[in-house]
């Protein structure tokens, strides 16, 4: 594919052959996607387009011009994008003050990047994947394997996101926003914070009919179901992702017919959460529950 997951789940371009014309066009078409996601915030009713996954934040430097360069700032650009459980060896310190045989990582390492999914080896350095690294040339083996993958295998990719991005609202929000704004701009928050909860309730139109439910419902996600706002707020939007910009955030809460142990439904292209009308909080929370899990393992939220 033309994209990949990082550590932390962040979207990042597939290291691939450059100069494709095929590969510019699908992500100058991604660029256009994104760049009207930005439009759409800027436009009545101001309903944010969030856009999923979010971009790693090195490819959103990368779009913004802003490449790593130093080896102290492209560990940190790698360490960003990694899960603490499970950091990579490159991006830690003892790498560079330890030695290959104490790391454990004598003769293991080349100047050869395997690209994914056994896509073949760059060498990064010429004949570099039948030289082995050293000690003396440690540091530049890690410049160099990171330089490639957090910059060089990315940076047509990010050229042509851009001029995307471009064609739909041209070049400002690349300029004036940060890397971090970007990323909350097109993807959101990866959670839904007490404050959020309060304008997602201030923003919900509920139906009379189900207005005790409704009561119940943002009860429990202040309570029971506190870890669970982003599966629910997936389950009813098809998002998971909360709107950095929430003012135009609109979400309605309407009745169908059921009992106790009927599941609600939703309609994630209007944000609208349909609800039995259960006769107890409990009924709710576990029928809630059950809906979100089902629909997860089934994809169709």
């Amino acid at each position: 594919g033309f994209w990949r997951l990082t550590p932390l789940g962040a979207l990042v371009p597939t290291p691939g052959a450059s100069g494709s014309d095929e590969r510019r066009a699908v992500y100058r078409s991604c660029g256009r996607a994104f760049g009207l996601s930005l439009g759409q915030s800027a436009r009545p009713p101001k309903q944010p387009l969030l856009l999923g996954l979010p971009l790693a934040r090195f490819f959103v430097r990368a779009v913004q011009g802003y490449f790593p360069e130093t080896l102290d700032d492209l560990q940190a650009e790698l360490n960003a994008e990694q899960h603490c459980n499970a950091p990579d060896f490159r991006g830690s310190a003892r790498l560079r003050q330890q030695s290959l045989r104490e790391l454990g990582l004598q003769g293991q390492l080349t100047f050869g990047y395997a690209l994914p999914g056994d896509a073949g080896v760059v060498d990064l350095i010429p004949g570099g994947r039948s030289i082995v690294v050293v000690d003396e040339n440690k540091d530049q083996w890690l410049q160099a394997t990171l330089r490639y993958e957090l910059v060089d295998s990315i940076q047509e990719a990010a050229e042509a996101f851009r001029a995307g991005v471009c064609d739909l609202v041209g070049a400002s929000h690349l300029v004036l926003l940060t890397a971090a704004e970007l990323r909350e701009a097109w993807s959101g928050r990866g959670m839904v914070t007490d404050e959020d909860l309060k304008v997602w309730q201030a923003n919900t139109e509920v139906s009379p009919a189900v207005t005790k439910q409704a009561e119940w419902l943002f009860e429990l996600l202040r309570g029971d179901l506190r870890d669970a706002r982003s599966r629910v707020l997936k389950f009813a939007t098809g998002s998971d992702r909360w709107p950095a910009d929430a003012k135009g955030f609109r979400f309605v809460v309407e009745p169908m017919d059921g009992t106790d142990a009927s599941l609600p439904c939703a309609m994630t292209c209007g944000n609208m959460l349909q609800l039995p009308r259960y006769t107890g909080r409990e009924q709710l929370r576990d029928r809630l529950l059950q809906a979100v899990d089902c629909c997860a393992e089934l994809h169709l939220a």
